[in-house]
C-alpha cells in the first residue's frame, strides 16, 4: 500500500492512503497543486501530477465548488456561504504562518546529535569529502551544493526517518540556486563585517537559515530562500546569536584533539542549525 505525506499549510501531515488522499481532493481540503511525496520520490510532487495519478488518485475537483445551475437556491447560498467561511480561515492561516515560531537552543543539539548518532559515518564523509573537495580548484564549486544537499538529508532523516546516502549529497537538481546561494549569502555577509562590522552581524542572522530552507525547500529559489530565512528569523536575533555562538565554540573543540574530534563537532553544529530552523518552521 503507497502512503503518501502531503504539505498542508506548510506543514507536513500523514501519511494517507490513496483512498484518503483522493477523498480530501474531492471534498477540497487539499487542492490539486497541493505537494506529496511518498517513498521512491526524489522530490515532493503537485497531487495532480502524473507520479500520483498513476497511483490511482482521482483528479476530481472539489464539491464545493461544483454548484449546478438547477439546485435549489438555498443549497447555493449554503455553498456560497461555504467558500466565504473558507476564504476567511485560508486568510487567517495564512496570517498565522506569517508569524514566526521560535527554537531551544539545547534541544536543537539534542536532536542534532540523535541524528549524528543514526547517520555517524555519511555524517562525517560529507565533511571530508566537503574538505577534500573544496581543495580542488574548479571542483570545489560543488561544496557549496553538498551543503544544501546535506540539509536535505536531514530533513528526510526528521520526517521521514531515511537514513542518509552518499549519492544524496550529490544531487544536482536546482544546482545553479544551491551553488550561488551559499556563496551570494556569503560575500554580502562578508561585505557586511569588512566595511560596517554591525551590518555583518545583522546580515548574519538574518540569512542564518538560507541553506536550511533550501535544503528543506528544494525547489526553491535562492533569493526566496533569503527572504523566507529573513521571517523566520524575525524575533529570534538573540537567540540565533547564543545558538551560533554555541555552535562555533562547540565546532572549535572538535580541533583540539588533532582535528579528529571535528568529524563529530562539525556535522553536529550543522545539523543542530537546521534543528533550530525546523521548530521555528513547525510552530
Amino acid at each position: 500500500m503507497n502512503l503518501i505525506y502531503l504539505n498542508i499549510n506548510n506543514q507536513q501531515a500523514g501519511p494517507y492512503d490513496v483512498t484518503a488522499v483522493t477523498e480530501m481532493l474531492s471534498s477540497g481540503q487539499i487542492s490539486p497543486e497541493t505537494l506529496g511525496w511518498t517513498q521512491g520520490m526524489a522530490n515532493w510532487e503537485p497531487i495532480n501530477s502524473n507520479t500520483f495519478a498513476n497511483l490511482g488518485i482521482q483528479q476530481t475537483p472539489p464539491s464545493a465548488e461544483r454548484v449546478s445551475p438547477e439546485a435549489p437556491e438555498s443549497v447555493q447560498k449554503q455553498q456560497i456561504l461555504f467558500k466565504q467561511v473558507k476564504r476567511t480561515e485560508d486568510t487567517t492561516t495564512s496570517s498565522i504562518l506569517d508569524t514566526p515560531g521560535t527554537f531551544k537552543i539545547g534541544q536543537a543539539i539534542g536532536e542534532a546529535f540523535a541524528f549524528y548518532k543514526a547517520n555517524a559515518l555519511m555524517s562525517t564523509a560529507w565533511f571530508v569529502l566537503a574538505i577534500i573537495i573544496g581543495g580542488i580548484p574548479i571542483v570545489n564549486f560543488i561544496v557549496p551544493l553538498m551543503g544544501v544537499n546535506f540539509y536535505t538529508c536531514v530533513r528526510n532523516f526528521r520526517a521521514f526517518g531515511q537514513k542518509m546516502s552518499l549519492g544524496e549529497l550529490f544531487d544536482f537538481s536546482h544546482a545553479f540556486d544551491k551553488i550561488i546561494g551559499p556563496i551570494v549569502v556569503g560575500i554580502l555577509i562578508a561585505i557586511g563585517y569588512v566595511f560596517f562590522v554591525i551590518p555583518g552581524i545583522i546580515l548574519t542572522f538574518i540569512w542564518a537559515f538560507t541553506p536550511c530552507i533550501q535544503g528543506d525547500k528544494t525547489d526553491i529559489s535562492f533569493f526566496n530562500a533569503m527572504k523566507e530565512s529573513k521571517r523566520v528569523a524575525k524575533g529570534n536575533y538573540i537567540k540565533i546569536f547564543l545558538l551560533i555562538l554555541t555552535l562555533a565554540i562547540f565546532a572549535a573543540l572538535g580541533f583540539i584533539l588533532l582535528g579528529i574530534g571535528a568529524l563529530v563537532t562539525v556535522p553536529v553544529a550543522h545539523v543542530a542549525l537546521y534543528c533550530a530552523y525546523d521548530q521555528c518552521k513547525s510552530q
